[in-house]
């Protein structure tokens, strides 16, 4: 039975910067390719967390990184032999890094060819008066699980029970899903435990709701915060919005693709 469509596709190149739409990823065990596989790193943060993101200091969000080379970090060449020659576990790895070469525009509209450029995190530096480097891996980093689900129904829903205009962009999902059934605008947090089968590929299994933190609170075009929206999540979905998943089966996803119980 098909529960829903893929409404739109969006990959982060760097942990806690703006994300950019795309019309089709490959998704693996690793997550979307291409997603959240830079971040910053402060020599202050917490070990167990030491990410520097909008949470530390709000206009961070407002950084636009960009894929030097974005058209060839969509799908990985060899795709068709992910399906049928290799085996459980094994994802693409790309000998070459500049694959994966970012720049980065500041909110100031000053761009950085190369994100690693010392010059950009001095750039950072002085912004957030601390010590910053660059950390990058082709298997991204993230803070519980590899993929992220958030329907466009609860987002709209959350910004009528608010009395806002709520821009979906703020709860920084992977995939925005429409659901075929209305009844429900929160239907996702019912489908933790079940697999979703995306595309003609794709399989993610449901594993846990997402708790918010401060980011979802940041205009994603401002960086203005509103902390009401904690507090109603906290009041109305125990803090929740949205859900994270684990890949049992990696594949593509187009933007439009159909949603069904596996």
């Amino acid at each position: 039975m098909k529960l829903g469509t893929i409404e739109s596709i969006y990959r982060y190149p760097v942990k806690g910067m703006r994300g950019e739409e795309i019309p089709y990823t490959y998704t693996a065990f690793t997550g979307l390719m291409g997603d959240r596989i830079y971040a910053v790193v402060a020599a202050d943060g917490d070990p167990g967390h030491p990410w520097h993101t909008g949470r530390d200091y709000e206009e961070f969000i407002l950084n636009t990184p960009r894929f030097v080379n974005s058209d060839d970090v969509l799908l990985p060449p060899t795709l068709d032999a992910t399906y049928s020659e290799w085996p459980q576990g094994i994802d693409p790895y790309y000998q070459d890094k500049d694959s994966f070469k970012v720049s980065v525009e500041t909110p100031e509209g000053v761009t950085f060819d190369d994100i690693e450029d010392p010059a950009f995190i001095a750039h950072l530096e002085k912004l957030s008066e601390r010590s910053l480097r660059i950390h990058h891996t082709q298997r991204g980093i993230f803070d519980a699980r590899p993929v992220s689900l958030i329907s466009t129904s609860a987002v709209a829903q959350i910004g009528e029970d608010m009395g806002m205009t709520m821009d979906k962009r703020r709860f920084r999902a992977n995939f925005y899903i429409e659901w075929e059934n209305q009844d429900d605008p929160f239907l996702e947090l019912s489908l933790v435990g079940k697999t979703l089968k995306i595309g003609d590929h794709l399989e993610i299994k449901i594993d846990l709701r997402d708790p918010r933190c401060k980011a979802i609170t940041l205009d994603p075009d401002t960086a203005e915060t509103t902390p009401k929206l904690l507090r109603y999540l906290a009041k109305n979905h125990e803090g929740d919005a949205g859900v994270f998943g684990v890949v049992l089966q990696r594949g593509r996803v187009n933007k439009g693709d159909s949603i069904i119980l596996a």
